[in-house]
């Protein structure tokens, strides 16, 4: 395998891995970093005060090579304020994330390096449109048959420099993954706009908001080089929900200050709106996952779990399958229907859950509302 190296002097990439609990995967995941044919890079693995063997995995693993950095939080903060940790101590020119469960394949950071020089343009931003999929839950190599490939409709190319423009094509209805693995960032766009994650659920969408608008060079980049593992006891399917709720307020403020620092966004309400309830339509998806214990479900069953569900919630029934819909039809559902005496288990938990969803949402808006009469 050829090495590619291009600055002996400061790492062309800065890779960061927030690890949390990840002994299992750790190995895997900065295995395939290492084993990159563009070698100008440097890894920085920020340990969340992981209760399990990570720590001491990766210092075993990776104390002597000089590629590797591991730095350790005094107490618990979160996937966010780990990667703004990382973010802070990058010396690389780009920073990139991959989640202590995932890997990239070998080639990615030479196909990324690339795509970082387009047409001679230099990008602010390289984010990938597509990526794979794994449901393979163990400590084992990744297998290459087992991926599934999330293809996009999206035209490969730079994005429109037109602020708003830029925001209604790409961030508002035709969407973007909300997670920050899929993009490449410039240091210096970072630093000198003062991009970084908020301590809040939904920081990846605020994080990948923020560098939409105030990359120059924003390009869109079609290869698959990622491999997400979806697996279930991951913080992706283990969110809480009712801290989830409360972050969409810490969201919306977010997205307000975003605005307020572009004068010409600032006093246009209606896109503001637009982007914060794709925002919120996405986070409601995503949040409401953990409330099963399901996989994939056939999308022949759609009309299936809509009759399941409405005799307990009735006139709601719409609104809370719309819900539950989440990137593949009903994620999270496939117990309810497969599963012996699952619902019947699981109604009262299931009806508590939800209405709080539904009260917070209408407390949500509420406030919204106010706010839009006050401004």
């Amino acid at each position: 395998m050829r090495k590619i190296d291009v600055n002996k002097n400061a790492p062309y990439f800065s890779i960061i891995v927030p690890m949390y609990n990840a002994a299992r995967y750790i190995k895997i995941c900065i295995d395939s970093i290492l084993n990159q044919t563009f070698q100008d890079f440097e890894v920085i693995i920020i340990d969340d005060v992981s209760t399990d063997d990570s720590y001491n995995i990766c210092r075993e693993l990776y104390g002597d090579n000089k590629k590797v950095r591991l730095l350790r939080h005094e107490k618990n903060q979160g996937q966010g304020p780990a990667r703004n940790t990382g973010i802070k101590n990058a010396r690389g020119k780009y920073i990139g994330f991959v989640d202590n469960d995932d890997a990239i394949i070998p080639t990615a950071l030479e196909k990324i390096y690339k795509a970082t020089q387009t047409d001679g343009k230099e990008a602010d931003v390289v984010y990938i449109l597509e990526h794979f999929t794994t449901f393979q839950d163990d400590d084992k190599p990744i297998n290459p048959q087992l991926l599934n490939a999330n293809v996009s409709s999206k035209t490969q190319g730079f994005l429109c420099e037109d602020i708003e423009q830029r925001l209604i094509e790409n961030f508002t209805g035709n969407r973007i993954w909300f997670y920050p693995w899929h993009g490449y960032y410039k240091k210096d766009l970072l630093m000198k706009n003062e991009i970084e994650f908020p301590s809040c659920t939904g920081e990846d969408h605020v994080f990948l908001f923020e560098t939409m608008i105030f990359a120059k060079r924003y390009f869109l980049f079609r290869d698959s080089v990622y491999i997400w593992r979806v697996r279930k006891n991951s913080t992706w399917h283990t969110l809480n929900v009712e801290k989830s709720i409360n972050s969409m307020v810490m969201v919306a403020e977010n997205f307000e200050r975003i605005f307020n620092k572009v004068p010409k966004l600032k006093n246009n309400r209606n896109l503001k709106e637009r982007c914060l309830i794709e925002s919120f339509e996405v986070f409601l998806r995503d949040i409401v996952r953990p409330l099963y214990n399901g996989i994939n479900i056939d999308p022949k069953l759609d009309q299936a779990v809509y009759d399941t569900l409405l005799p307990i919630f009735g006139e709601n029934t719409t609104l809370v399958k719309y819900l539950f819909h989440g990137f593949n039809t009903m994620w999270r559902q496939a117990n309810i229907l497969a599963g012996q005496n699952y619902l019947l288990q699981q109604r009262d938990e299931l009806i508590k859950q939800q209405n709080k969803i539904l009260e917070q949402m209408n407390l949500l808006l509420a406030q919204q509302s106010e706010q839009l009469k006050r401004d």
